[in-house]
C-alpha cells in the first residue's frame, strides 16, 4: 500500500508538472504567435497527461489484483496408502479411518486408485472399494470383496485436496 500511495503522488505530482508545462507552453506559444509550436506543444501534454491517467487506473485495477492475491485461500493437499496385505488371507470387508496430518478449513475433496491387489490364482478376484464419511479432518476408506474371491491384500492410493 505505501508503494501505490509512492505511486499515486508520483503520478499527481508529474501530473501538476505536465500541466503546468503546458500551460507555459501555451503561454509562450501565444507570445511568440507560432501556430505550429502551440499544436505540438499542447498535442504532446495532452498525450503525456492521457498516459499518465492510464497509468493511474492500471496500477488501481493491479493493486486490487494484489490484494486478492494475498487474501485468497490457498489450497493444500495431503495423500497416503491405505489398505491391508497378509497372508493367509485376511478377512474382507476391511475398514479404515484415515486421519490427516492437519486439518482442512472446508471438507477437502479426496481422489482414489487401487494401487495393490492380491488374490489366489484360480479364484475370480472381485473387489469393491469406496471413501466415505469425508470430513475436514479424515475419511473412512472401505473394502470389500464377494463370491468367493480369495484376497491377500488390495491397498489404494488417495490424495485430498482443498482448502
Amino acid at each position: 500500500m505505501t508503494l501505490n500511495g509512492i505511486t499515486m503522488g508520483l503520478i499527481a505530482e508529474v501530473l501538476l508538472l505536465v500541466t503546468a508545462v503546458a500551460i507555459s507552453g501555451t503561454v509562450q506559444s501565444q507570445n511568440s504567435n507560432d501556430e505550429r509550436q502551440n499544436r505540438s506543444g499542447n498535442a504532446l501534454a495532452f498525450h503525456v497527461m492521457e498516459q499518465l491517467y492510464n497509468m493511474k487506473f492500471n496500477i488501481a485495477a493491479q493493486k486490487k489484483q494484489i490484494e486478492a492475491l494475498q487474501n485468497r485461500k490457498t489450497m493444500k493437499c495431503e495423500s497416503g496408502t491405505v489398505g491391508q496385505h497378509k497372508f493367509p488371507a485376511p478377512g474382507w470387508p476391511y475398514i479404515q479411518n484415515v486421519k490427516f496430518k492437519s486439518p482442512f478449513e472446508e471438507k477437502p475433496t479426496v481422489t482414489y486408485g487401487l494401487s495393490l491387489l492380491d488374490s489366489l490364482y484360480n479364484t475370480n478376484e472381485r473387489i469393491s472399494t469406496k471413501v466415505t464419511a469425508v470430513t475436514k479432518t479424515g475419511f473412512q476408506a472401505q473394502f470389500r470383496t464377494w463370491a468367493g474371491t480369495v484376497l491377500y491384500g488390495a491397498r489404494i492410493n488417495w490424495m485430498a485436496c482443498g482448502k
